[in-house]
């Protein structure tokens, strides 16, 4: 049985803070920010701060890294996403798990770590020359964090009741912080690694987003697309019949 929820307008409240100019005012910050990181060096600050961020690091930041980190290895994080894109088709339907899996195409940013040959901190914070295959920026982890785990709740703002997507929400922002901190204190990354990595899944969010509701109303209604994703059953169902 088809269990659908009629679209209201609170239940796109969260949507609403995606649109075209914040799309482009992300993409020139993380222009911005990746000139920036292809100094020769840190920036101002910067390796004051990564070294404050790892000494003052919070007991529950270091559990959360201790469980994530090893969930968003190249081997792990295909194996975490694939559950992932399965939990969605089999909670909401095929068009929701068709929508996480273009963000996990967007995941491709991860791999771009040599983008500016810039090198990871030592074990005490320090600055280094870039080897091959040492770079980290942008931060994969944050960028993973940010497009999967935001996608779900775009998702969710649509097929859940307003308090379980707040609550989805809230989720998305705690493992994106968690994310964010944890990559600096854990030594992983520079202050600009993680910063480039949140300006860049960001953009590449909204444009997830924009697909979310944009593809349905640009599929013809007599399109066997529309039926093999799912979409003749309505966009807002709980789960394909």
């Amino acid at each position: 049985m088809d269990r659908k929820k009629p679209q209201t307008k609170q239940s796109r409240v969260g949507l609403s803070f995606f649109s075209l100019p914040m799309f482009l005012v992300l993409v020139i910050l993380s222009i911005g920010c990746t000139f920036l990181a292809k100094g020769d060096g840190p920036a101002a600050g910067e390796a004051s701060a990564t070294r404050w961020m790892s000494s003052n690091s919070l007991f529950f930041v270091d559990f959360f890294a201790s469980i994530s980190d090893p969930l968003l290895t190249d081997l792990a994080a295909p194996i975490v996403f694939t559950f992932l894109v399965l939990a969605v088709w089999y909670l909401w339907g095929r068009y929701p798990a068709v929508i996480l899996g273009l963000a996990g195409a967007f995941t491709g940013l991860t791999r771009i770590g040599d983008l500016v040959h810039r090198p990871r901190p030592t074990s005490t914070g320090e600055w280094i020359e870039y080897s091959f295959g040492n770079g980290g920026y942008p931060s994969g982890h944050v960028i993973f964090s940010v497009l999967i785990f935001g996608t779900i709740w775009i998702l969710s703002a649509e097929r859940t009741s307003i308090l379980t997507s707040k609550l989805i929400g809230f989720g998305f922002l705690a493992i994106v912080v968690l994310t964010c901190w944890s990559r600096v204190s854990e030594l992983e990354h520079w202050p600009l690694d993680v910063v480039g990595g949140l300006l860049m899944s960001s953009a590449a969010l909204i444009l997830v987003s924009f697909a979310n509701k944009a593809l349905p109303d640009l599929i013809s209604e007599n399109s066997s697309l529309k039926q093999l994703l799912g979409l003749d059953k309505g966009v807002l169902g709980n789960k394909d019949a």
